[in-house]
């Protein structure tokens, strides 16, 4: 055969198995929710997420609890409905609403401040927090049949945004879930200041469930620092809240940053018994 025929008989099976590529991709489609906005008076901007409502929601006219997940991007849609869809399957959880949020300045967001090790212009982790408590939260329980518990989800910069949340606003959120969670060295003082503050007042996390996770292959933590500061900050949860909090810290040592079953793991401990509301 010329090598002028395998050439176009080449081109021929490359353009068919394009073709048949193009048309199983078609056949194949993945709803991850309905896109919504809201407009943030805190943020001086529009703030788009993404809703995934379980099957048969239009219909059923049941209510569900709701999973605010940060960082809410198609590729974390697809990881949290993976896990949410498993674990349902299994009745380790009940059908949950999953309201992603998208990011615009995710430094500014997640970061309660700038140091050297993570210099940030302008830290705005607390008006982030007004916007999700403030303007979020009020429209998906108005708009949509949003019930309890509500859980907060977030990783790496975001998991320390959800660490904030939870010793700034502990009654936002039932639950909370940090996936390679924590700060640097130099944030220690100020989280550990706020802890301070957080914990004089153990009522106010009653009934709360937490997961937190961290790889102890960790790339952006070679050191451990992170880690220890962790165990440090679980053992002052399980001492000083003691009862009044579900608390879990898991470290995975076959995983790297963000360990892809934590949020399986997060989801699974804390509905497995119901949180308090």
């Amino acid at each position: 055969m010329s090598s002028y025929r395998v050439a176009s008989l080449l081109i021929v099976l490359s353009f068919l198995l394009g073709a048949v590529l193009s048309i199983h991709a078609e056949d194949v489609t993945v709803k991850l929710g309905v896109s919504d906005s809201v407009h943030s008076t805190r943020l001086n901007e529009d703030r788009a997420v993404i809703v995934y409502l379980p099957p048969g929601y239009e219909s059923s006219g049941h209510s569900y609890p709701v999973l605010y997940l940060l960082d809410g991007n198609r590729d974390a849609m697809l990881e949290a409905l993976a896990a949410t869809g498993s674990l349902e399957r299994n009745k380790f959880m009940p059908e949950i609403i999953v309201v992603g949020i998208a990011n615009v300045d995710r430094d500014r967001d997640m970061m309660p401040l700038s140091t050297k090790q993570y210099p940030v212009p302008k830290p705005g982790a607390e008006a982030f927090l007004g916007f999700i408590g403030d303007e979020l939260v009020p429209y998906i329980d108005q708009k949509y049949r949003a019930r309890g518990p509500r859980l907060l989800c977030g990783k790496s910069l975001s998991g320390l945004f959800a660490l904030y949340a939870f010793l700034t606003k502990p009654a936002l959120f039932d639950a909370y879930i940090g996936r390679s969670a924590g700060w640097l060295g130099d944030m220690n003082d100020y989280f550990t200041d706020l802890t301070d503050r957080a914990f004089q007042r153990p009522q106010d996390y009653e009934g709360k469930a937490v997961f937190m996770s961290n790889s102890l292959m960790d790339s952006y933590d070679p050191d451990k620092v992170i880690h220890r500061q962790m165990l440090v900050f679980s053992d002052r949860v399980r001492k000083q809240l003691g009862d009044a909090v579900r608390y879990k810290y898991v470290t995975y040592d076959s995983y790297p940053h963000v360990p892809y079953p934590s949020l399986y793991d997060g989801l699974k401990f804390v509905f497995q018994s119901p949180v308090k509301k």
